[in-house]
């Protein structure tokens, strides 16, 4: 893939790291600025703070004016930028992102694993660390149905007025993202711990 569309625009992407990205310029021509790059340089630098370096780095590029440093926006970092863009076209933005980050992450990957230790207190230590992670899916798991609650409310707007609206984001779609992986681990865990004690009774 080398380009997306956005309404009307098309839009050239930059691969990284076998993730989609797209350059100030790129983002702002989807706003609809008027001068894009200024766009969201100001949004940019008025926020910086809340940006990390999975959602924005700076790059040398080939432009028209030849080699230059480029800042460019990973999907969440340019959800980010719609969130604090009041263009006409930013609401729509936000969802036109959010939708390939969806497709993104329809195929989680395989966890690697790793292999087995059979001593008795590598078991009870395991067991122990697999309740501790089993708790904290379980919070994660709040946070998410929190989320969720405050949709149609009107509390996600306050928040993103007062504090910014990563935190709320970060609860849904990365927290899904990363619940989806904490749970194929417990359960691969749990099935293997459950054999090794399985095998080790044998042994007695």
């Amino acid at each position: 893939m080398t380009t997306l569309t956005f309404q009307n625009t098309t839009l050239s992407v930059i691969d990284r790291n076998n993730q989609i990205w797209l350059s100030s310029i790129e983002v702002g021509k989807a706003l609809g600025y008027s001068s894009p790059v200024d766009g969201v340089r100001k949004l940019y630098n008025s926020h910086q703070d809340e940006f990390t370096p999975n959602m924005t780095a700076l790059i040398d590029m080939r432009t028209n004016g030849g080699m230059q440093k480029v800042r460019i926006f990973s999907l969440r970092g340019c959800h980010l930028i719609g969130m604090l863009s009041h263009t006409k076209v930013a609401k729509d933005f936000r969802k036109w992102v959010l939708d390939i980050l969806d497709k993104e992450t329809e195929q989680p990957k395989q966890l690697a694993l790793p292999e087995p230790d059979y001593r008795i207190d590598n078991i009870s230590q395991s067991e122990e660390a697999l309740a501790l992670f089993i708790r904290m899916y379980s919070f994660c798991f709040q946070a998410h149905e929190m989320q969720e609650k405050l949709r149609g409310t009107n509390i996600p707007k306050q928040m993103e007025n007062e504090i910014g609206g990563q935190y709320l984001y970060n609860f849904k779609y990365p927290l899904e993202q990363t619940m989806a992986k904490a749970k194929q681990f417990i359960q691969s865990n749990t099935e293997r711990l459950a054999l090794v004690k399985a095998f080790h009774q044998l042994l007695d």
